[in-house]
């Protein structure tokens, strides 16, 4: 939560997608809400109703496109419950878009920074697909396990039945998103 964040301890997870970049993310995010409200400017930005009038769940329902949702697997912030629940609503769309969701295991809220050959692994066969039924069989974690500069990362796709049976704490974590 917030005190996580603005704790001049916390620990920096994602440190290493930072390294020799100056600042630590954490640092860099705190410093986002320090002074001229900042803090106020951050929390409305997290939890502000959106001014549409509908939930970001609703929202999703009208995407009418093809999804792919990506996630770090490590995201202190969009955890794989939000995922899971993003995942199971845009399946239940009558358009006919495909959603597939994949995560990548040691990485966490920033994936195209952090793991772009991971990244680029699972969206190169998704953007090369023709079309709605291609992308809803081409193979995204053909390569289970690739090596960035820094460590291993892993690749695993979550199945729609997988994503169906959230448990309770997990819906009412997802639910606060939207």
């Amino acid at each position: 939560g917030w005190g996580c964040i603005a704790s001049s301890n916390a620990d920096d997870k994602n440190g290493a997608a930072t390294a020799g970049r100056g600042e630590p993310l954490g640092a860099k995010i705190r410093a986002c809400t320090e002074g001229n409200g900042g803090h106020a400017a951050f929390a409305s930005i997290l939890w502000s109703a959106p001014a549409s009038g509908i939930s970001f769940y609703e929202a999703l329902q009208q995407v009418p496109v093809d999804v792919l949702l990506l996630f770090g697997g490590d995201d202190p912030w969009c955890t794989e419950a939000v995922g899971k629940r993003m995942h199971v609503t845009l399946a239940s769309r009558r358009d006919g878009a495909a959603c597939r969701f994949v995560t990548l295991k040691n990485v966490g809220h920033c994936p195209n920074h952090e793991a772009p050959t991971a990244v680029a692994q699972v969206l190169m066969p998704w953007l090369d697909a023709d079309d709605s039924e291609e992308r809803r069989v081409v193979p995204l974690d053909s390569l289970s396990q690739i090596q960035e500069p820094w460590g291993e990362v892993v690749i695993r796709e979550v199945s729609i039945e997988e994503s169906e049976s959230l448990g309770l704490v997990d819906r009412v974590v997802s639910s606060m998103v939207g």
